[in-house]
């Protein structure tokens, strides 16, 4: 990339950024019905820039506390920890990466997935979602990474806890007792938090 090319990112970010901020003082909070919010840490991991996207997402963090964001921004989230060598907060985000869509991290690391029989209510939860985002996803993420993210899919302990949220959104895909269901939900939720929430959050 040309220094011409790496100036055109960096004016986007300024653009997208104001514009952030021009919502927030106009009326204060945010809309960004576009999803501009999510397409900023993309162009910081083009200019290589990672401690510039770690302070990218500490702003999202607080200025979003309850954006759950999308599988792969929580990919780049996840890698930008890791490149900062955070490695505990890259296991969360990959955690959260991982129950928004079961078959990313696989797909990153070129292994062979199949659909699952579970509950996926989002699109962003299928494996056609997936593949349509794992090879953009891929250009810009480093082999590193990819090589500590399939070291880390292959532990007993990541596996562990990934069949067991398998097995309990398998479950609630064919519950249709209330109470049953809202048990599930409550289950998942609190496992969901154990694993990819801050200690000190």
């Amino acid at each position: 990339m040309n220094e011409k090319q790496l100036e055109i990112i960096k004016d986007k970010i300024k653009v997208y950024r104001s514009r952030l901020a021009s919502e927030k003082r106009r009326f204060g909070g945010y809309f960004d019905n576009s999803g501009i919010r999510y397409i900023i840490p993309e162009l910081y991991l083009k200019l290589g820039d990672y401690k510039g996207a770690i302070a990218y997402f500490r702003w999202f963090s607080r200025e979003f506390p309850n954006d759950i964001g999308l599988p792969f921004f929580n990919l780049f989230w996840s890698f930008t920890f890791f490149k900062n060598k955070r490695g505990k907060d890259a296991i969360r985000l990959a955690y959260k990466t991982a129950f928004q869509n079961t078959y990313l991290l696989d797909l990153i690391c070129n292994r062979p997935v199949e659909c699952i029989d579970k509950l996926e209510i989002w699109g962003h939860e299928s494996v056609g979602y997936a593949k349509e985002v794992a090879e953009w996803c891929n250009k810009l993420l480093t082999n590193d990474f990819r090589t500590w993210i399939s070291g880390l899919i292959e532990t007993g302990e990541f596996s562990t806890n990934m069949s067991r949220f398998i097995s309990l959104q398998k479950l609630l895909k064919d519950e249709t007792a209330v109470k049953l269901r809202s048990k599930l939900l409550a289950e998942i939720s609190l496992f969901e938090k154990q694993l990819t929430e801050r200690d000190d959050d």
